[in-house]
């Protein structure tokens, strides 16, 4: 299970191994008492730290030299409030010039710890870390704040649970795309427990489970479009055996290329026979009874800014009816689901818009900055022609921020 990874608490880093004298140990940041290093990580160094005031226990990273950070990004991720996400609570500067941060106090381990001790995490292991991963990751990528820096030092696990720190650190512009690839090259170094780098992944057959080696190289290859689709894939490979097998499971495959609906070739051939004699109408009858559906004229416009915005943001995508499955959404006729498509990039500006000045009229305080950037991403994921898919997704997030922020 899960809890092997780690179930003690932070451990300090023993003595013999600090290889010089700590300054920082013992010493006063601000209103913080500092205690004992417990990791050294990709981005700083970590201690555990007292708040004299409030009396409460933090932990304080020190970035290394050169690091600024990027404050407004982690306020903004601080706003999202999901328990995966390590919720930093002050920022500041050493004496040196050096940046830290003060977090909630971590449990654990991190998985960099982990593998720099030599102790690989098994096959079912790594399926359970990174599926928690990917649930963190589906949830900032809502709010289209990508980590950016994932990697084994930005993970801590305690209890069957995982905590990403480290936001808002990444050199360039981070990307959802480049978060579920560093997904895949987390999964390679937990499984072989040396970084991957710039060198190639295992073989396959190196002793992965098939399935497992697949939706990894999946992510690697950025073949997998969004931490929804990964978090899901990790759940049908839960019950991976930790031995290898012949052929991938089919759920995975199912897991990043959609469904598509069956068709009869036979069908198919006849409405296009029918087609070329001038049969139009009852080659159309036969093209939709094969299960071609063809867009109604208007889709782009068919939902209405309202309806668009009154969209869960944690509701699942459709899954497409085939022959063998029941319709998912019985009550809703095809017609239906095929003209539930989101508004345009124009009318969701529009919205955005109107939501800043309805928030600056409310004055609603210390969040106004982590909302008023979130709106702002939003209206940057709009520039130039935005998918279908992205315009669809920012409603949702408008959804979601109107809840969050406006109280409603």
């Amino acid at each position: 299970m899960l809890q092997a990874v780690a179930t003690v608490p932070f451990q300090p880093i023993p003595e013999t191994t600090q290889g010089h004298v700590d300054r920082l140990v013992g010493s006063k940041v601000g209103e913080l008492d500092v205690g004992e290093r417990v990791a050294e990580g990709r981005f700083g160094t970590l201690y555990q730290a007292r708040r004299r005031e409030a009396g409460k226990d933090v932990t304080l990273e020190v970035l290394r030299t050169g690091l600024k950070g990027d404050d407004k990004e982690v306020k903004a991720v601080n706003a999202i409030k999901f328990a995966g996400i390590a919720e930093v609570v002050d920022f500041g500067e050493l004496p040196d010039g050096r940046r830290y941060r003060v977090m909630e106090r971590l449990e654990g381990e991190s998985l960099d710890q982990r593998v720099t001790r030599g102790d690989r995490l098994s096959p079912t292991e790594v399926v359970q870390v990174l599926g928690l991963v990917a649930e963190v990751l589906q949830a900032a990528h809502a709010w289209a704040l990508p980590h950016g820096s994932l990697g084994a030092s930005s993970v801590f696990v305690f209890n069957g649970a995982v905590k990403l720190i480290d936001f808002g650190l990444a050199k360039q512009r981070p990307t959802v795309e480049g978060d579920l690839q560093a997904l895949g090259v987390l999964g390679f170094t937990l499984l072989t427990g040396q970084e991957l780098g710039e060198r190639a992944p295992p073989p396959v057959g190196s002793g992965i489970p098939d399935g497992l080696d697949r939706l990894l190289r999946e992510l690697l290859e950025k073949r997998v479009k969004d931490a929804t689709a990964a978090r899901r894939a990790f759940a049908r490979v839960s019950t991976v055996s930790d031995e290898p097998t012949s052929t991938p499971p089919a759920s995975v495959v199912a897991a990043v290329v959609p469904a598509r609906p069956r068709q009869s070739r036979t069908l198919v051939v006849a409405a296009l026979a029918l087609l070329l004699v001038g049969g139009g109408v009852a080659a159309l009858v036969l093209w939709r009874s094969a299960g071609v559906e063809t867009a109604a004229p208007g889709d782009d416009e068919a939902l209405t800014l309202d309806e668009a915005l009154a969209l869960d943001p944690d509701e699942p995508p459709e899954p497409e009816a085939s022959p063998a499955q029941p319709d998912p959404h019985p009550a809703r006729t095809k017609a239906e689901r095929r003209t539930h498509v989101v508004p345009s990039a124009g009318a969701l500006m529009t919205e955005i818009t109107r939501l800043e000045s309805r928030y600056r009229q409310l004055r609603l305080g210390d969040d106004a900055d982590q909302a008023l950037n979130v709106l702002n991403k939003q209206r940057l994921r709009l520039t130039g022609t935005p998918s279908e898919r992205d315009r669809k997704d920012v409603a949702r997030q408008l959804a979601g921020w109107r809840r969050s922020y406006l109280r409603r």
